[in-house]
């Protein structure tokens, strides 16, 4: 979602099977509102992300001018780099053990 952000592409994270052959430009106004808010729900730092009621303005078009929303904590190319680095990533190992009475 985010790199189509920065490509100002964000209509193709949407699957327009699910828009019927009435489909308007509101529905597309609605559909690009509630990425953007979901967008600003999952900036890396809390300061930065609205409160629930400032979400709930936001997707009643109460709020009409949404800011722009900055790089997630977590993205997919973000997470591709880090881990394409050589040691960029772990795996830890976890053993369980189960007591069962008699």
């Amino acid at each position: 979602a985010w790199k189509l952000w920065q490509e100002e592409n964000i209509l193709g994270l949407v699957d327009m099977r699910i828009c019927d052959s009435n489909y308007a430009e509101k529905e597309e106004l609605d559909i690009l509102r509630c990425i953007h808010v979901g967008l600003l729900c999952v900036q890396e730092f809390a300061k930065d992300r609205p409160t629930m009621s400032s979400v709930v303005s936001m997707l009643n078009s109460e709020i009409v001018d949404l800011p722009t929303p900055k790089q997630p904590a977590f993205s997919g190319t973000q997470f591709t780099q880090d881990a394409n680095e050589e040691g960029g990533f772990s795996v830890n190992y976890v053993s369980i053990t189960a007591f069962n009475g008699r």
